[in-house]
């Protein structure tokens, strides 16, 4: 069957003619709308219509500009259906922005949000025949170029592309996404879902969906109710799925997946690479691996890291597509942790603007994974290769977090950014300085130059972690 109907105005004439049984079909007839915004393609009638709810809207609804083309573009009336957007053909539209990067390339302007997660249905699916795969196994994605300055109207489709979700992206990462809906599920299935955490998984995520911050929905197996979430892909995969289709994927990126007889999903892959060290001193593993130095470098125990992963890039292509950062953990001869982890630095004239849900510690602790390789110091000045440990922030601990946050906002309203808190403070994080030196400063709201400084999780706090 084909939908066949004329739109023309003085500037564009198109008619939306497709074969809705046809992914193919839909995707020719999408493209002819790259390097084109909605106020070159639609009618003047319905454009004032258009703007007329967009200026009611304005960005308060994310899903407008989608709403927008699905009515206009394709004739899909608007609509929260289980089944895909075209279901003859299997085929879900999505529309994704995108910013320009400052290094002269395309990149995700957020994750790609997909169906919302049904708390009380989803326990009793599995993968293969699940609700989020019949949904959104084969994909539509019509990226556009987001420019704040801009009205919705005028955003530029910048390229088209259709994704299977099943056979268009490596096995690997098949298996991965996978692994992260069943984490997901099995969170639920606990009665954990007010615990998910966009950090709990590595490439498909469970992000929080609501109109309001306070908005809570029940929950199997639980009393207390969770905010809704919907599977999403996360920015940092999103945007290799951007460079893959640009031709610009990174050249320095290392791939774990490489040698195809180590297990395929991110946390089995490294364990499988790294087990076999577990207890040996990395003088011991730097002499099997040729390695010599006359002077040892300071960050002597990553590069042998690199060595260990197969590779010398200091990027490893999942861990990057994860947003999982590798770190180091040095632990003393006694056990104790000394160094705390800290986080890029706040503006203080920004943080007093924002809200806790929508700050950049908000973000950084709910959707950020770290990759933990523990070394213990022993006491001739060698290091044991201890463990590793994937972790991410519990959610049980974030109203400390934000503790800080808040008395760290009304310090700095206050006219105090010097006195924030201290390690002594709070059990799980700090404020202190993360500067080249004292006169690497940025302005508060009174005038003053004060110091840069960040939020750090407190050494104690990550070696109860550890031992967890």
């Amino acid at each position: 069957m084909e939908e066949n109907h004329t739109y023309s105005n003085n500037k564009a004439s198109f008619v939306i003619n497709y074969d809705d049984t046809s992914a193919q079909s839909i995707c020719e007839y999408a493209r002819q709308f790259v390097g084109k915004n909605l106020s070159e393609i639609i009618t003047e009638t319905t454009m004032t219509e258009v703007r007329e709810e967009a200026a009611v809207y304005g960005t308060r609804r994310k899903g407008h500009f989608g709403d927008l083309v699905e009515k206009h573009l394709f004739g899909i009336k608007n609509n929260s259906d289980a089944a895909a957007d075209f279901p003859k053909a299997g085929l879900e539209l999505k529309t994704t922005p995108l910013k320009f990067h400052a290094k002269n390339r395309y990149a995700a302007k957020e994750r790609l949000v997909f169906s919302m997660i049904n708390y009380e249905n989803i326990i009793f699916e599995e993968w293969e025949t699940s609700s989020f795969l019949k949904k959104n196994n084969l994909l539509l994605l019509m990226f556009y170029l987001y420019q704040k300055e801009l009205d919705i109207t005028e955003y530029k489709f910048k390229f088209v592309h259709l994704l299977n979700l099943l056979s268009d992206i490596s096995l690997a990462d098949i298996a991965q996404i996978k692994k992260d809906w069943q984490t997901i599920v099995d969170k639920i299935k606990a009665g954990e879902a007010h615990l998910l955490s966009e950090g709990d998984t590595s490439y498909l995520g469970a992000a929080t969906k609501a109109s309001k911050a306070t908005d809570r929905r029940p929950q199997p197996n639980s009393d207390e109710q969770a905010k809704p979430r919907a599977f999403s892909l996360k920015p940092t995969y999103l945007n290799f799925i951007i460079q893959g289709y640009l031709g610009k994927k990174g050249k320095t990126l290392f791939s774990l997946t490489g040698d195809t007889s180590l297990p395929l999903t991110i946390e089995e892959n490294v364990q499988s690479r790294l087990s076999q060290f577990f207890g040996k001193t990395n003088v011991e593993i730097e002499q099997g691996l040729g390695i010599s130095y006359d002077k040892r470098p300071k960050n002597h125990r990553r590069l042998l890291l690199n060595r260990l992963f197969g590779g010398d890039a200091n990027k490893i292509e999942e861990l990057e597509k994860a947003n999982i950062t590798m770190r180091t953990i040095k632990l003393e001869c006694t056990g104790k942790l000394v160094e705390s982890i800290s986080f890029p630095t706040f503006k203080y004239c920004e943080i007093v603007l924002e809200g806790w849900d929508q700050s950049a510690f908000y973000e950084q602790l709910t959707t950020k994974r770290f990759l933990f390789v523990v070394f213990q110091e022993n006491k001739d000045g060698t290091c044991t290769l201890q463990k590793i440990k994937f972790w991410n922030f519990p959610m049980k601990d974030l109203s400390e977090a934000q503790w800080v946050w808040e008395e760290t906002v009304k310090r700095i309203k206050g006219g105090d950014a010097i006195n924030l808190p201290k390690i002594k403070d709070n059990p799980v994080s700090h404020v202190r300085p993360h500067a080249r030196n004292a006169k690497d400063t940025f302005p508060t709201p009174y005038g003053e130059h004060v110091v840069k400084k960040c939020f750090w999780l407190n050494a104690k706090y990550i070696e109860q972690q550890l031992s967890g």
